[in-house]
Parts: structure tokens; sequence; C-alpha cells
């Protein structure tokens, strides 16, 4: 038999109960406090420098271990092209996003990106241009490409066609000396003077270590004409309205990947020595190579 007591609440007790109440309302309703297992995932742009699917493959391990970090779901996303994805950056749709130097000056001016950190594929967290050309050709030196075609990674790609195209303007070959290709990508641009397409191609120092490019060139067939001087690599940024607290937890599941085997052996899946953090100042001085509005170089 029940009693009129048992349904009985002290005054603490009442005032606590619908303090639980109202906090459990506060957390289903607003957004900002839900718990991370059920917000949103976070969308992670990464840039088609390789192939659409190779990339996806080689960020997913990155992904789960940043999801693992943050209690919350990473989500790879690239697209087909350089000029698709910018346009999928410019709408704002990627909480963080992998891109190119240039793409990233046009990412901050244009959608309000702010990079946090760097990806190293040398100890000196350096990347460089270089021109190869094959040796069983005649071309010995950059004077050698006047009146030829070099091939360049895509007209948005900022180490194997900006830079490349600074490097031989500085050794004297202004791009109305030579006929200018643009391939895919960088790859595809090595393939074309690999295959005899071009003359020559600008690329960056890092593709010779893809897997794909070892198994089809031998690059002892290949000479390096000019390397350029070194900029930053490839950044990573965020929405700058993205939350401060998820922010400072973003940056620090990043370089955590520095220690451990784990984050050790996903870093040597993206051809990555290491994570360095990263300030907008380290990029934008390399704003004077490019027009980051009409995306070309002046």
């Amino acid at each position: 038999m029940l009693c009129s007591h048992d349904f009985w609440y002290s005054p603490g007790d009442t005032v606590h109960f619908l303090a639980r109440m109202a906090l459990s309302l506060l957390l289903g309703f607003l957004p900002g406090l839900a718990p991370a297992a059920d917000a949103a995932p976070l969308r992670f742009g990464v840039f088609p420098r390789w192939n659409a699917q190779i990339m996806v493959a080689d960020f997913t391990p990155l992904a789960q271990a940043l999801g693992k970090a943050l209690e919350r779901k990473v989500q790879i996303e690239t697209d087909k092209d350089f000029a698709s994805f910018m346009q999928r950056v410019y709408a704002r749709e990627f909480d963080l996003i992998h891109v190119n130097q240039l793409q990233y000056l046009q990412a901050h001016d244009q959608a309000g990106y702010q990079v946090i950190a760097k990806l190293c594929e040398t100890a000196d967290c350096t990347i460089r241009a270089v021109i190869v050309a094959r040796t069983d050709t005649a071309v010995h030196s950059v004077a050698d490409l006047r009146g030829k075609t070099v091939a360049f990674g895509g007209r948005d790609a900022m180490v194997s066609h900006i830079l490349a195209r600074e490097l031989l303007r500085q050794h004297g070959l202004p791009p109305t000396d030579y006929r200018a290709v643009f391939a895919k990508n960088p790859p595809n641009a090595l393939f074309t003077v690999y295959n005899g397409a071009a003359a020559a191609a600008g690329v960056g120092s890092p593709v010779f270590e893809r897997p794909e490019i070892k198994r089809r060139v031998d690059v002892n067939q290949l000479r390096i004409l000019v390397e350029s001087d070194p900029i930053p690599p490839l950044p990573i940024a965020v929405r700058g309205d993205l939350d401060s607290g998820l922010l400072k937890r973003l940056r620090a599941a990043l370089l955590d990947l520095n220690r451990g085997s784990e984050g050790t052996a996903l870093l040597t899946r993206l051809g990555a020595t290491h994570l360095a953090a990263a300030e907008h100042a380290d990029y934008a001085r390399l704003a004077r190579l490019v027009d980051t509005q009409t995306h070309a170089a002046p």
C-alpha cells in the first residue's frame, strides 16, 4: 500500500530535481551545449593534390585519430579538381581544410579561414619547386627550354606552377618564352615530361616520394635543372567562426600526432615527417607571388 509520504520531496530535493531537468533541456535544445557524441561531424576538406580516391584513403586515418581525440566524428571530403573543391571552400562547407599555399591565401581572403598547423614533409618543414627534364634529351639548363613545352601541375598549383614559373623567370625564362601546359595534378605533370609530351615539368620536391610515381617512373631518367628557395609547406586551416574551445582542442590533437607509433604511422602514410603549429604570417609573405582574386601570378 502506497502512502502519501512515498511521493513527498523536501524543498532541497525539489530544487535539485528542477535544476537537473533544466540542464537536460538545455543540453537537448542548445547545439553548443550538446554532448560531443551527438554533435554533427566535423567536415575536413582536403584538396585533390593527388588522385581524389588516394587523398580520401590517405587522410581517413588522420580523421579517425582526430575524431577519437575530440570525441566527435571527423569526415574527410574532397572533389574532382581544384576549381570544384575551392568553390566549396568559398561556400564555407568545411570546418577545417588541408590546401596548398595559394588556396589558403584565397580561403583566408574570401572565406575567413585561419591556418593553425602545417603538414611537414621534410625535417626543416619547407617545400621547394623543381624543374625536371629527361636525361636523354638536349635539355641541360633552363635556357634550353626556350621555345619548348613546360608542363605544370594545374593553374592553381602553388608549388608546381606558380613557384615553378617564378623559378624559371628568375633564371631568365619569362612565360612568353615557352609554351605552358597544365596537367590535372603534379604527378600528371611529371608523367607528361617522363612520357616525352613536354620538354620539362615544374613539380614540388615531394612528388618523387609518391608511391604511384615510384611505380611508374624511373627517376634515374630524370634530371633536376633548378630548384627554388624553400617556402612553408601545405597548411591546415579552420573556419574563422569555429568555436574557440574546439579550435584549441583541434590544434592540440593535431600536434599530439607527433607522439607515439600510431601518429607516426598515419603521418608516414601522408608522406609527412611531423606537424607543426602555424600562423597566417607564415603564408602572408607568399602573397607577392599571386593575385588571390584572379587565382594567377602577376
